[in-house]
């Protein structure tokens, strides 16, 4: 049974709401983001099938999987939660791999699932997986991944009449863009306090 158009627009708007709830958390250091992470993507599972975009409503299931670990992994101590950088050759791998990856699921998706714009439900949900497990591991380029991942995925969700989700990628990007200058003072003052310890 298809819910009725005002319930998906409902849930679409909840999911919206939790979402950005849960980057200005993540941007702040709250692990209680990763409660609202929890719910938005539960919800995004079900929408993202019914519009048969599988790879997104995969990665909205990924995140549910993600705010657990995450809320598990932030809650350790305080030295395992430093915001951390990667060297170069990590991107320089990853984002081939990345690319490939995209390329696979997308074929996988047409010919398996006749999915629904295959190629751009691929690249978001890849990088967004790749940018969710470095943000859960506060590894600070997530912020860069995510710019990019949702800059597509803007054009995704138009494409695909989710508006308040295009809306959300939208926000997302600035959040995206506050969130990583704000994790670059944070990561200045750790480096700075080690220095002076």
């Amino acid at each position: 049974m298809v819910p009725s158009e005002e319930a998906l627009l409902f849930l679409e708007a909840s999911a919206v709401v939790l979402n950005i709830g849960f980057t200005l958390c993540i941007a702040y250091e709250k692990r209680m983001g990763w409660l609202l992470g929890f719910v938005a993507g539960v919800i995004g599972v079900g929408l993202y099938a019914l519009a048969n975009t599988w790879a997104m409503s995969a990665l909205n299931g990924y995140y549910v999987v993600m705010a657990v670990y995450g809320w598990w992994s932030w809650g350790r101590s305080a030295e395992e939660g430093h915001i951390r950088t990667q060297r170069w050759l990590f991107h320089a791998l990853v984002i081939p791999v990345g690319l490939m990856l995209s390329y696979g699921v997308s074929v996988a998706l047409v010919k398996y699932l006749d999915g629904s714009f295959p190629l751009l439900d691929a690249f978001v949900t890849v990088f967004s997986f790749v940018a969710t497990w470095m943000m859960a591991r506060k590894l600070i380029a997530n912020w860069l991944y995510f710019i990019v991942a949702d800059s597509v995925a803007i054009y995704l969700n138009w494409r695909i009449s989710y508006h308040g989700y295009a809306l959300l990628n939208a926000i997302y990007l600035v959040l995206s863009v506050v969130g990583f200058l704000k994790w670059s003072k944070l990561l200045a003052k750790q480096k700075e306090a080690a220095v002076n310890a």
